[in-house]
């Protein structure tokens, strides 16, 4: 009988270990990584997000056309655009109300369903581009739902 329970249970207990062993701990298994100069997936966009990089490109494309205005940078946010314009800097400072006057009706024309705030000034314009980045970077606009309120606050008078 004793024979018997040693005959039964070393083949189990072997059978149990085995299993263990080759079982039990195995290494974690990684994505790869590509590859240099391996094409990368896009990352995911929704509809939304498209639309507003395209208004949002539009607007800049459309303020860079006035006399007087270096570059531009946009950022859309729900029925908002937020734009700040880099201006010539030798403009006086009545000029500068009259370039954002004539920006300002311009991308109404192309974009009459938004409400547009402009502004030259440098901090703000700055604050408006570490949003655009921040979004490119592929960050949610409701991430920036804080600054973008201040900015409009800021330039609030200048809205149409």
């Amino acid at each position: 009988m004793k024979k018997l329970k040693t005959a039964i249970l070393l083949p189990l207990t072997v059978l149990l270990g085995a299993s263990l062993i080759f079982g039990g701990c195995s290494a974690a298994k990684k994505p790869a990584t590509p590859a240099p100069g391996a094409p990368t997936t896009p990352r995911a966009t929704t509809p939304a997000t498209d639309a507003a990089g395209q208004v949002a490109d539009r607007v800049t494309a459309e303020a860079k056309k006035v006399k007087d205005v270096r570059g531009a940078t946009a950022v859309v946010s729900g029925k908002n655009i937020y734009l700040g314009l880099n201006l010539q800097s030798n403009i006086e400072r009545e000029k500068r109300a009259d370039v954002e006057k004539t920006v300002l009706d311009r991308v109404k024309n192309i974009e009459p369903n938004y409400t547009v705030s402009i502004s030259s000034d440098a901090d703000t314009v700055t604050r408006i581009k570490k949003v655009a980045e921040g979004i490119a970077q592929g960050k949610p606009i409701s991430s920036f739902d804080r600054e973008l309120k201040e900015i409009g606050n800021r330039i609030q008078p200048k809205t149409k």
